[in-house]
């Protein structure tokens, strides 16, 4: 099951002031993707149109920020550029038991279920 979470303003501040979301974060379930992005990109809509519809077994908490739209925009993005090493949107990290497992940029629904599976 896909439970889908906003990532809010409080938590994104502090990652970007602690090079990294918190721990409650990212062990919320066993399996934890944040997906980083602005709201016009093409790619990230068509990943939008599937991602929270899929049929998985087990729970994965799905954290999202759409940091365009947020007044901390420039800040934010020069974190996940400079400390994050990704400049590229959508940026998906997924971590398992809190433990980064595998960063990427645009995946397609099949690729997206191949890692979920993988851990």
């Amino acid at each position: 099951m896909i439970n889908r979470k906003l990532i809010q303003e409080e938590q994104a501040l502090r990652a970007v002031e602690n090079g990294e979301f918190e721990s409650d974060m990212l062990t919320s379930c066993t399996r934890v993707v944040l997906i980083l992005t602005q709201d016009w990109c093409s790619q990230w809509q068509h990943m939008k149109s599937w991602v929270y519809r899929l049929d998985i077994e087990e729970n994965v908490d799905i954290y999202e920020l759409e940091y365009n739209k947020a007044d901390y925009f420039d800040q934010f993005r020069t974190f996940k550029e400079k400390e994050l090493g990704n400049d590229s949107v959508p940026y998906l990290r997924f971590y398992k038991n809190g433990a980064l497992y595998r960063e990427c940029n645009y995946i397609s629904e099949g690729q997206f279920l191949e890692v979920l599976s993988s851990f």
